[in-house]
């Protein structure tokens, strides 16, 4: 794992450099104490994500065989939300790598999480959305990216 921080965005060279862009995210923040990469059941670790920040929601969908995810929570707000497609701001590709970084209580409830994204063309990781998670139990989510 290794991410180039000199440029204009940080660039990760393989999927894992997700959990550390969103440790050092998260920094200022509530920070990232679990990470878990998406892979979907059919293998893939690509997918086009789409996201709406404000109502909290995200959706993974696999580049290789279709298959939908709504991610964590976000099957409950999914149909009050007006998502948004992510497209990378260095080339243009709309395939990800997704993985989700949790900030806990030290319960080991979800605080907050961090939907980040590491373009499968070029490697620019970024973060797409995030929200806090005002309930419990929200153990649970950290199985369901």
């Amino acid at each position: 794992m290794a991410i180039d921080t000199s440029g204009k965005w940080w660039v990760g060279t393989e999927p894992q450099d997700l959990n550390k862009y969103l440790e050092a995210y998260s920094s200022d923040q509530y920070k990232v104490h679990q990470f878990r990469l998406a892979k979907c059941e059919c293998g893939s670790e690509s997918f086009s994500l789409l996201a709406d920040d404000v109502e909290g929601t995200a959706k993974r969908i696999c580049s290789k065989c279709g298959g939908e995810h709504l991610i964590c929570d976000s099957e409950e707000y999914w149909p009050d939300s007006s998502p948004e497609e992510w497209t990378c701001i260095g080339c243009g590709s709309k395939s990800a790598n997704v993985g989700v970084g949790f900030s806990l209580y030290e319960d080991g409830e979800v605080r907050w999480l961090y939907v980040g994204e590491r373009c499968v063309s070029c490697g620019i990781l970024g973060c797409f959305a995030g929200w806090k998670v005002a309930y419990t139990p929200s153990k649970q989510l950290v199985d369901q990216v």
